[in-house]
């Protein structure tokens, strides 16, 4: 008996991954945890409703990797994972969601996130994704990936011409009332394309986005101004 009580000690993972999930749809989280409580190399820690929330236990309960969603109330998953980056180190990240816009993508790439599911993925993939990402790897959706695939090493996201023009205005320092009387178009078309502009930089601010857009060499600072 002790014998076989030894093997199947020894049949146990050394470690396993410890899971936080944070999606804001209760019946989501169910489902989500009885499909990883089932693997034994697997531990779902804790569940959060909205980033907030997740924050507060990520501090707590120190999971391996936080399984995502975006679109929640109060602090959504974009503004998590922008405080996690902000702290330098943070869990590894899989964001599992409805959303497959390629703004979302590129954001949260940019913000260190290692791996994109969406809600349709199977229970299978979900695992193997989890695994994927604890070992090091980045996990992407099949339909997630095409939009990576033309990014090259520097994996810079794509901006469109009038997101251009948002971040040459903002690198001079133009408030969006002001951009907007500049090109005669209403308030709300700035601001929508001044959100989907930090989207896709991953930036938080409009000094933050001036700086990222430095760093991939779209503007050069010391011209912007003359």
């Amino acid at each position: 008996m002790g014998d076989s009580m030894s093997q199947a000690s020894q049949s146990l993972p050394q470690h396993r991954i410890r899971v936080l999930l944070v999606d804001d749809h209760t019946v989501m989280r169910a489902g989500t945890r009885r499909i990883l409580e089932d693997e034994p190399d697997i531990e779902v820690v804790g569940e959060a409703g909205d980033g907030a929330e997740a924050l507060r236990l990520t501090d707590e309960l120190a999971p391996d990797l936080i399984a995502l969603d975006i679109g929640m109330p109060g602090m959504d998953g974009i503004r998590m994972c922008q405080a996690l980056h902000a702290r330098g180190s943070a869990p590894r990240i899989l964001v599992l969601t409805g959303h497959d816009k390629e703004g979302y993508v590129r954001a949260l790439r940019q913000l260190g996130v290692q791996g994109y599911l969406l809600k349709s993925a199977g229970p299978d993939e979900l695992v193997e994704a989890i695994r994927a990402i604890h070992a090091g790897k980045e996990v992407f959706s099949s339909s997630i990936a095409r939009f990576l695939r033309d990014d090259g090493a520097s994996g810079a996201p794509r901006l469109t011409r009038k997101e251009r023009e948002m971040l040459l205005a903002v690198a001079q320092g133009l408030k969006n009332q002001e951009i907007a009387d500049e090109q005669s178009i209403s308030l709300n078309t700035v601001e929508f394309h001044m959100r989907n502009l930090f989207m896709k930089l991953g930036a938080t601010s409009r000094a933050d986005a001036v700086i990222r857009a430095q760093r991939l060499g779209w503007i050069d600072l010391p011209n912007t101004h003359e």
